[in-house]
C-alpha cells in the first residue's frame, strides 16, 4: 500500500497527542487483536452480529473508547483518522453505504462505501492502494461468504446459480436445489437466546458439509434458511436423497437434549424452468409442502419425483 507515513524516529503532532497504539496505526501496523475487517463488516450491518461479536465489539469500545472509530476506518482504508474526526467521519460512511445500497438496489458492502466515499467524495484517500494477493483474496472471499458460518452468502448463491443454470442451458448439464431450514427455530431463539440458535445453524453448516458431495455447494440463504446447489444432478430422485442425507444428519444436532430437525424442498431444473429465481420459487414451495404436511420431511418439487 502506498502510505505517507513519518519517519521512524522523527516526531510528529501525531506522536504527541495520541498514544502508541495508535501510532502503530500511523505507521501502517495495527496489533494482533485489533478488529478485524470481518467483524467491522458485521458491524456496518452486512449481516446480524452473532452473540460473541457483539460482546467482542462492546470489549472493543470500552477498551478504546473514541478511537474505535479511528480503528474501523483504518481497518478498510489503512489511513489513520484521529478520534476526534473518526466518528462522525464513519457516520457518513454509513450514510453513503445506504444510499448506494437504495439506488443500486442491493446491500453495498462497507468497505467498497468506505472506499468510495473516502476517495470519490471526500478525497481522503488520494493515492492507489496496492495490497497483497492475499488481502485481495481474504476481501473477495470475505464478500462472498456469511460471516458466520462461512457457507456462500445469499447474493454468491444466486450468482452461483445462475452460472449453473447458464451451463444447463447451454450444455445440458444438470442442476438440482436444495432449499431448507430449521424447524420451529423461532421458538428456539425466543426460549433459549440468539446464541444458541446460532450454535444450531453453525452446527447445521458443518452437517451441509458432510453430507453433501464436493461438487455442491453450500450457501446460507438468510437466517435460518439454506440452500445446497446440486451440479451434475439429471434426477430429482438424486438430489431428494442428498436432501435426506441432511435431514437426518441434522438430527444429531441437539437443542437442550432434543434433536432438532430439519424441513427441505427439492427442485429440479428442467427445460420448463425459464430463470434461477424459478428453481429457487420451486424448491421454495417444495419446502412450504414440507412444513404443511408436518414437518422434519423431504419435499420434491410437483411433477419431478
Amino acid at each position: 500500500m502506498v502510505l505517507d507515513v513519518p519517519a521512524e524516529n522523527q516526531a510528529t503532532p501525531l506522536d504527541a497527542a495520541y498514544g502508541a497504539g495508535d501510532r502503530d496505526r500511523l505507521r501502517g501496523t495495527i496489533e494482533p487483536d485489533a478488529v478485524s475487517i470481518e467483524l467491522v463488516s458485521a458491524f456496518s450491518g452486512d449481516r446480524g452480529l452473532a452473540a460473541a461479536e457483539r460482546v467482542r465489539i462492546g470489549q472493543l469500545q470500552d477498551a478504546r473508547g473514541t478511537a474505535f472509530y479511528s480503528d474501523l476506518l483504518y481497518v478498510i482504508s489503512h489511513q489513520y483518522f484521529a478520534p476526534e474526526i473518526a466518528s462522525e467521519i464513519w457516520n457518513r460512511v454509513l450514510a453513503h453505504k445506504l444510499a448506494m445500497s437504495t439506488q443500486l438496489g442491493r446491500n453495498v458492502r462497507v468497505t467498497v462505501a468506505t472506499l468510495d466515499y473516502l476517495s470519490n467524495i471526500t478525497g481522503e484517500i488520494r493515492s492507489l492502494t496496492l495490497m497483497s494477493e492475499d488481502d485481495v483474496a481474504t476481501i473477495v472471499n470475505l464478500s462472498m461468504r456469511d460471516g458466520m458460518t462461512g457457507l456462500f452468502n445469499h447474493s454468491t448463491c444466486y450468482e452461483l446459480l445462475e452460472l449453473e443454470f447458464r451451463n444447463h442451458r447451454r450444455y445440458g448439464i444438470g442442476v438440482a436445489l436444495i432449499v431448507l431450514d430449521v424447524d420451529d427455530f423461532k421458538a428456539v431463539n425466543d426460549r433459549y437466546g440468539h446464541q444458541e440458535g446460532d450454535r444450531i445453524l453453525l452446527a447445521l453448516a458443518g452437517r451441509l458439509r458432510t453430507e453433501t458431495r464436493d461438487s455442491d455447494v453450500c450457501c446460507r440463504f438468510g437466517g435460518e434458511e439454506f440452500a445446497v446447489i446440486l451440479p451434475f444432478t439429471n434426477d430429482a430422485r438424486e438430489a431428494a436423497e442428498i436432501a435426506e442425507r441432511i435431514r437426518l444428519g441434522s438430527e444429531t444436532i441437539s437443542c437442550h437434549g432434543q434433536p432438532i430437525t430439519v424441513s427441505a424442498g427439492v427442485a429440479l431444473c428442467d427445460d420448463a424452468t425459464p430463470t434461477p429465481r424459478s428453481l429457487v420459487e420451486s424448491a421454495d414451495r417444495a419446502l412450504y409442502q414440507a412444513k404443511n404436511r408436518g414437518k422434519n420431511r423431504v419435499v420434491v418439487s410437483d411433477g419431478q419425483r
